[in-house]
């Protein structure tokens, strides 16, 4: 599953993977430019999701 999902990643730009064919083969993966742009949106989405939990736990509306 986590293999399909970065194969996704990849395919959409928003991660480069990098193979070095070294023993035992070393596989990195970093953000691209548009991953980290995309970044802040995630990161505005879980606060909204926290704070909205949190007004649930509270019983605000």
């Amino acid at each position: 599953m986590l293999s399909k999902e970065l194969k996704e990643l990849e395919l959409n730009s928003l991660i480069e993977r990098k193979v070095d064919n070294s023993t035992p083969v070393l596989i990195e993966y970093r953000l691209t430019r548009s991953g980290k742009d995309i970044a802040n949106v995630i990161d505005a989405m879980i606060d909204w999701g926290t704070m909205h939990r949190k007004q649930l736990m509270t019983g605000e509306r």
